[in-house]
């Protein structure tokens, strides 16, 4: 047995709790790329510009270089010339050499001693308020994901090249890392292809080579596209009502519809939001595990449980391979369906609405038996998920309390039976002056209606409608529409998600993790700032930084690294003001422990 000091300092401590995002977008539904970021308001590809605009743009978009001795340094050009006070190319000079430079006062005065940051900084002052966005010019494949891996953000950035056997190289040797394709000059349906067989999903292609064919051409073959760079306020309109997933720009506030900075200072990050965050109601559809023939369909989120009616006197509850995550509900037009509670709770009343949930359709719209095939539906069409016969669609509506609909639909093209679909819905009425509904399909954006359409363009930013009385598979606990096919993971939020949330909820479920699962994630929004014995042998001090919202918090302890994790009863963290919290917290036994620090 150790002595007491060196078993506590050799204490592991994992701080897990709601996985960080991306702060919601408050404009357009495109994603805001902050080029080298955000170049036209501070000096390109330096910290100062990362913390500058990571309150304002949903990806950082840098350029990574390696030094002589190894290092990752973020710079775009080969050499310092132009953005330093030295000379000389990146990869002829250490680290500590490149560190010695000025990187900021070429830009303005506001900026002298801005030193070249690392990759590992530019990658810690962005994250979690903006995904890191990083283009290799320079450096081994092999390179780029061990450094990644060392420092656990293979799931947390994006990483682009122009080389896309290079990003080919990379997807065989990490295949959760997100993969973006840099291109230019004419885009056709081969170089897609290639771009695919890499294992890549995004595209960011030259601005001046796309035009709506490209976006059609893209998105038909299931990629995301991104177009640079892009700054005129002209041009950034056109691409938005072309309908690109995102825009590289040197100035992301007006991709984003905000005033700009003044040039000099800091914009302070904004509230970090979580997937929890505004979580209404959540139906994880994993009732039938413990009891096949239960009529209870549990929220576990609050007090939100609804009931599965069946009239065949079937289970219908799904387990096993065919399930998608743990458990799922098979509903069967009118011998199984799920009437849904009345409550203040699902009215839901403000004017952002989000809906999350993995659907497999039996049929597609176009074979439907009757009008509509009811996923989440109800005769008053407060906020509805259908299948659409006449325009053959996996339709999304929305009603505000003027009564001004939306329905942007997924064409039965895109489309696939007895597969699992995440589908995602999100009505954001402080999009702009008119209001967006969107709709996607496997992270993906498939329409957006801005405003209502009654008014294409206008008057669809009201809160939602009340007084709906939903069902799932069902049109209402009355209607004659129904649908057959299968659910689960079914969410309500009051608010808009923002796409990177849906793609990371999308990825999730592809790797088997439900979004209760992704709510336990770890996450940067709290943070271990130090551990003290005092006094030695007699109990640890774990100091801790809340960045989050939450406003109470368990400590729970294990021997165990992979648990089962048990909540230490009767202990409060001591408010230290500033976020900052701790435990006093004295050891029960000689063993080592592990300890996971909670938001609740």
């Amino acid at each position: 047995m150790l002595p007491m000091p060196q078993r506590l300092f050799h204490i592991w401590i994992l701080v897990i709790s709601f996985f960080a995002e991306v702060v919601q977008s408050q404009g357009a539904q495109v994603l805001s790329i902050a080029h080298r970021g955000g170049a036209l308001y501070a000096p390109e590809n330096t910290v100062a510009a990362f913390t500058n605009s990571r309150a304002i743009t949903d990806l950082m978009e840098t350029d990574a270089q390696i030094t002589s001795d190894g290092k990752f340094v973020i710079m775009h050009d080969l050499t310092v010339d132009r953005t330093t006070d030295g000379t000389g190319t990146i990869v002829s000079q250490t680290l500590a050499q490149l560190k010695l430079l000025d990187a900021g006062s070429w830009f303005s005065t506001n900026y002298i001693g801005e030193r070249i940051p690392t990759m590992e900084e530019m990658i810690t002052n962005t994250l979690p308020f903006s995904i890191p966005f990083i283009e290799s010019k320079a450096g081994a494949a092999s390179a780029y994901v061990a450094e990644f891996q060392r420092l656990n953000v293979v799931t947390n950035i994006i990483f682009q090249s122009f080389d896309w056997n290079f990003l080919a190289q990379t997807h065989a040797l990490e295949p959760n890392l997100r993969l973006c394709a840099l291109g230019s000059g004419t885009m056709t349906a081969s170089s897609l292809i290639s771009i695919t067989n890499a294992g890549v999903r995004i595209v960011s292609w030259a601005g001046a080579n796309v035009t709506s064919n490209e976006v059609n051409l893209a998105h038909g073959m299931g990629l995301t596209l991104y177009v640079w760079t892009i700054n005129s306020g002209a041009e950034i309109t056109n691409f938005i009502n072309m309908g690109v997933d995102g825009i590289v720009s040197d100035d992301p506030w007006t991709v984003r519809g905000v005033p700009p900075p003044i040039i000099g200072t800091t914009n302070p990050p904004p509230s970090p939001t979580y997937l929890g965050d505004r979580l209404v109601a959540y139906w994880k559809m994993d009732d039938g595990l413990a009891y096949g023939f239960t009529n209870v369909v549990a929220d576990s989120k609050g007090t939100n449980h609804a009931t599965l009616v069946r009239n065949d006197g079937i289970s219908h509850w799904i387990s096993g391979g065919t399930a998608k995550l743990g458990g799922s509900l098979q509903l069967a037009g009118l011998n199984a369906y799920v009437n849904m509670p009345t409550n203040d709770n699902l009215n839901i009343n403000t004017n952002e609405l989000s809906i999350s949930t993995w659907v497999r359709l039996e049929i597609l719209p176009a074979q439907l038996a009757t009008s509509f095939g009811p996923i989440y539906d109800s005769t008053s069409d407060c906020y509805v998920l259908y299948l659409d016969k006449a325009n053959n669609e996996l339709r999304f509506k929305i009603t505000d309390s003027t009564g001004a609909p939306a329905r942007p639909g997924i064409a039965a093209p895109f489309l696939q039976t007895n597969q699992w679909l995440h589908i995602a819905a999100v009505y954001n009425g402080n999009a702009g002056s008119a209001g967006r509904a969107t709709i996607y399909l496997n992270g993906a954006l498939m329409d957006t209606h801005i405003g209502s359409d009654n008014s294409p363009g206008t008057g669809l930013t009201g809160n939602v409608k009340i007084g709906q009385v939903a069902s799932m598979g069902r049109e209402g606990p009355a209607g004659a529409n129904y649908f057959s096919g299968m659910v689960d993971d079914f969410a309500l939020w009051k608010r808009a998600l923002t796409q990177t949330e849906i793609q990371n909820i999308f990825n999730g479920g592809q790797l088997g993790q439900s979004l209760g699962d992704l709510m336990i994630q770890p996450t940067n929004l709290l943070v271990i700032t130090s551990i003290i014995q005092t006094p030695p042998d007699a109990h640890l001090e774990i100091n801790f930084q809340n960045l989050g919202p939450w406003s109470s918090f368990q400590l729970r302890r294990s021997t165990n690294v992979a648990g089962p994790f048990f909540p230490v009863s009767g202990l409060v963290p001591a408010a230290l003001g500033g976020g900052n919290y701790r435990y006093d917290y004295s050891p029960t036994n000689n063993t080592g422990e592990f300890f996971r620090i909670e938001g609740l």
